[in-house]
């Protein structure tokens, strides 16, 4: 209700919107494959009502937080890519933007100690590249690369 009472604010939502531990903590024991539903319903309720504000964008960024090890295996990187998909589904790519999170190293940066595992930055921009190129044209994964964050945050290109 904050961002549709005052539509000329941008707002970012960061990291996927936080989707948590949708497969459970990343144990070797754990070898669940099934998305937590009902911590799913809630995620997808709350983005798809800040969605229906335009000036509400979102971050595609540290993904390891919602499915931490999620480059472990080919299954969990198909339910990434699902998310991912899902996510620029709801906001469009003019309101997405790709981020590394890169700040310390490939496992924190990814999941915020919820794995010891996660992308190196170039790695993870080539796994999102692959999750969107067959949806979208060169000018919107331009947008969800590079054009849509210059917008938002006032840089010239």
């Amino acid at each position: 209700k904050l961002c549709a009472r005052h539509p000329n604010i941008k707002v970012v939502i960061d990291h996927l919107g936080k989707p948590r531990t949708l497969l459970g903590a990343d144990t070797i024991e754990n070898t669940n494959t099934t998305l937590d539903e009902a911590e799913l319903a809630v995620w997808r309720e709350g983005m798809k009502s800040m969605a229906n504000n335009d000036n509400v964008y979102v971050k595609i960024s540290m993904l390891g937080y919602a499915i931490p090890g999620w480059v472990r295996t080919p299954e969990k990187i198909q339910l990434m890519k699902g998310l991912v998909k899902e996510t620029v589904g709801m906001f469009g790519p003019n309101r997405c933007m790709v981020a590394t999170n890169f700040w310390k190293n490939a496992a924190l940066s990814d999941a915020d100690g919820l794995s010891d595992i996660g992308p190196e930055p170039l790695h993870l921009i080539e796994l999102l590249y692959g999750f969107l190129k067959d949806d979208h044209s060169e000018e919107d994964l331009d947008r969800m690369f590079c054009r849509t964050a210059a917008e938002f945050y006032g840089i010239s290109l």
